[in-house]
């Protein structure tokens, strides 16, 4: 989960600076006031208008992309190919793997008499 961009690693920093910066008293007050500026900044059109701009923009290079209707790129079909090939090998690789130890005896039945 990210919230303005921040990681859960950056917020725990943020949030013991801010415990040793004000202290535990005033930490609480200066919590309260940027929970409610947060919530009335979360509440305004204006905010939810960028946001909404945001993310079209994010979406617009494949938005076009789809609607143009072209062909992957040949890199792109490259590596989607080399992906799956590496995922076959890789299950191929279990399974063989899974299958000696079921077919290898174990050092403890090469003792039983």
């Amino acid at each position: 989960m990210e919230f303005l961009n921040l990681g859960w690693p950056e917020i725990a920093l943020i949030l013991v600076l801010a415990f040793i910066i004000l202290g535990p008293g005033k930490m609480v007050k200066t919590g309260r006031d940027l929970g409610s500026w947060i919530r009335k900044m979360s509440r305004d059109q204006l905010f939810r208008d960028v946001i909404q701009t945001t993310d079209e923009i994010r979406r617009y290079p494949r938005k076009i992309f789809d609607e143009s209707l072209l062909d992957l790129p040949p890199h792109v079909l490259q590596q989607e190919k080399e992906a799956s090939e590496l995922e076959k090998t890789s299950d191929a690789s279990e399974h063989t793997s899974d299958e000696e130890e079921l077919e290898s005896p174990s050092s403890a039945d090469s003792q039983l008499p």
